[in-house]
């Protein structure tokens, strides 16, 4: 960290690309994920990142203390740099540099100008705006990490053999009585389940509308292991976008393993975009809290049968 008389300045070497941590800043609901010192929280009001826009958002301390602040932009040029007034108190001019590094690294520069070194050191002392920044830089960095991640990896453990629940994975008729997000109603049109195989399946949701999807297996190792390719595809089985995020990837990549373990079972799921773009792979990051509730349910379901039969 580097100060000057009227100035708080803190960098950090991100090992993420520069177009990730730029939109890191400029997304609502990833900037209330670690913006601010630790042990504080942030919400949003308004967020219109543009020269001129505003930024409305309340910082909470760990002990309720609320903190409003209004920022109004004064220069967003994506992916190099912002600048933006404080213009609530304490009054200071931020500008945020983003710099491409080898091996896909970000160097990231947070100045903060105040008019005078009174004003600058009594912020310092009375805020801890120095330790602050530092602290919200580190806790930057750290979100930033788990969006390094490419996978999502949800385990379970069945009271169930390996073999039964490798069966329940792969037999259609199995499949049909617990697959799918809680309320829906799985019908399977073609299922050709082998190694090179596809099963081509609907989803209706309670309200009666219906999603098609498709798993192209590219092994079945019965009963250790199913890797297979996702896609949404339309009734006439033609691969589609993602319906609710369009700029996902078309295919998704999932490895299912199946380890007994003193006559229960360890099923390890992984799944993670295939041929990804940076602002796919953030889309995809983003899925993954309503995956896991909705994976939760599926299991849950699955759970159930394996205790019926």
């Amino acid at each position: 960290m580097m100060e000057t008389e009227t100035q708080i300045v803190a960098s950090r070497v991100l090992h993420a690309p520069r177009e990730l941590v730029f939109s890191m800043f400029t997304d609502t609901e990833q900037i209330s994920n670690w913006w601010g010192p630790r042990g504080f929280t942030t919400k949003t009001e308004q967020m219109d990142v543009r020269p001129g826009g505003l930024w409305i958002h309340t910082m909470f301390g760990a002990d309720g203390t609320a903190y409003p602040n209004e920022v109004r932009f004064v220069e967003v040029d994506a992916p190099n740099r912002i600048v933006y007034d404080h213009v609530s108190d304490p009054l200071f001019r931020a500008t945020i540099t983003f710099a491409d590094m080898e091996e896909g690294k970000t160097e990231i520069r947070f100045e903060m100008q105040f008019a005078t070194k009174a004003l600058r050191d009594g912020v310092a002392k009375s805020r801890g705006a120095v330790e602050g920044l530092s602290e919200t830089l580190a806790r930057f960095e750290e979100v930033v990490g788990t969006l390094g991640s490419e996978e999502l990896v949800i385990t379970r453990t069945f009271d169930a053999p390996r073999e039964l629940v490798y069966k329940a994975w792969t037999e259609p008729s199995r499949l049909v009585k617990w697959f799918g997000p809680v309320g829906a109603k799985l019908s399977i049109k073609k299922a050709d389940m082998r190694s090179g195989g596809e099963m081509v399946y609907g989803m209706q949701a309670p309200d009666g509308s219906r999603m098609w999807g498709r798993w192209t297996f590219r092994q079945l190792t019965p009963p250790e292991r199913i890797v297979l390719v996702f896609s949404f595809v339309d009734e006439q089985e033609n691969a589609i976008p993602h319906p609710f995020v369009p700029n996902l990837s078309v295919e998704m990549l999932s490895t299912t393993t199946f380890e007994e373990k003193n006559g229960q079972t360890l099923m390890t799921l992984r799944s993670r975009a295939l041929h990804a773009t940076e602002e796919g792979k953030m889309a995809f990051h983003k899925l993954f809290a309503g995956m896991e509730k909705g994976w939760g349910g599926t299991l849950d379901q699955l759970d159930a049968y394996l205790k019926e039969v």
